[in-house]
């Protein structure tokens, strides 16, 4: 079941179709009304407590309800398509280098950790929990960093294929 997954999703069409979605995912976060994208806190690398309240401030009660929602639905959806897409592509790259595949995977775990802990931070505003941004940050950052990693690995995968041929 699994070897068929990776087989379906390091196909060319699976790999078009779920950048086109995670592009899609992309722009709907963008396209977020209240100055939400300028805001979130997932595309900091690290944040403190004032931080955090000056983005929950600047985005309003209204941006903190659908950013809370877009946490919780859209933002559990990117991280699947885009380590799908990094799967797919290490899969075609580095067949009998399984191991690889936990960069990717401890991106997904961790991005979706993270909007787990902005979800609480968004429904406890204005109480905030320094546990709780604690958790969050680190989440983000360490998601950050193995998406760094996986980027590194994969254009490694890709310049070392090209030379090969």
């Amino acid at each position: 079941m699994i070897i068929d997954y990776l087989n379906f999703i390091s196909k060319k069409k699976s790999q078009i179709t779920i950048f086109i979605l995670l592009n899609i995912c992309g722009l709907i976060f963008f396209l977020l009304p209240h100055d939400i994208f300028a805001n979130m806190l997932d595309l900091k690398f690290s944040y403190n407590e004032e931080v955090v309240k000056r983005s929950f401030v600047l985005i309003g009660e209204d941006g903190r309800q659908l950013y809370f929602f877009s946490a919780l639905i859209i933002d559990t959806i990117y991280p699947l398509l885009y380590v799908s897409l990094f799967i797919g592509a290490y899969f075609k790259l580095f067949r009998k280098n399984a191991f690889l595949l936990i960069f990717p995977l401890m991106a997904g775990l961790f991005d979706i950790s993270e909007n787990i802990q902005v979800s609480l931070l968004l429904s406890n505003f204005p109480t905030l929990s320094s546990q709780n941004i604690f958790y969050s940050s680190t989440s983000t950052s360490i998601k950050w960093i193995a998406i760094g990693i996986s980027l590194t690995v994969l254009i490694y995968g890709i310049i070392k294929k090209l030379r090969s041929r």
